[in-house]
């Protein structure tokens, strides 16, 4: 999962019942509105209020897995799209003081990862990187990234996380 991810999103063979709609803001470098439970039927936006461009993808680790986000994310795309579902195949993306074009929805309940893999430094007017040279860091790996729990339909929407330091996939505490 080391790029932004690009697999087939997956259909509901079901209605899903309308639920709250919740705008998560990022920031540089973290999320924050996002609740640790969420109601199936919650629709997500994104607002950035930060100085880069930021995304919001959402991924569901299917049921049945045991592996933790963290090893999820040190596998390659086709390794960890054996073990998650991408809701949507375009992630949310807004540029700074903007807010993104379209939605994501929560469709079932289990375990759900909020990921932004926008490269450190990308802001308006900022050159891409020349061939050969790597992109910035992924914000995820700064900390702009957020477990959250898909709950039965109607439930209440739990409380907001506290913002602090993450483990990142590499074992150290992220800025």
């Amino acid at each position: 999962m080391g790029q932004s991810p690009s697999a087939p999103a997956a259909t509901p063979a079901m209605s899903i019942p309308a639920g709250p709609s919740i705008t998560v803001v990022a920031k540089d470098y973290h999320f924050e509105g996002l609740p640790t439970t969420v109601p199936v039927g919650t629709t997500l936006t994104l607002q950035n209020q930060g100085t880069e461009y930021h995304e919001l993808i959402v991924a569901r680790r299917n049921d049945g897995v045991t592996k933790s986000w963290d090893e999820l994310l040190q596998m390659s795309d086709n390794d960890a799209f054996q073990y998650i579902t991408i809701l949507d195949t375009e992630p949310l993306v807004a540029a700074p003081g903007e807010t993104a074009t379209g939605t994501i929805v929560i469709a079932q309940t289990g375990d759900y990862f909020a990921l932004c893999f926008v490269p450190k430094g990308s802001t308006p007017g900022a050159p891409s990187p020349a061939p050969g040279e790597s992109p910035g860091v992924p914000h995820f790996m700064l900390g702009m990234r957020q477990t959250f729990t898909g709950t039965d339909a109607g439930t209440p929407v739990g409380p907001l996380p506290s913002i602090a330091p993450m483990e990142s996939p590499m074992g150290s505490t992220a800025p």
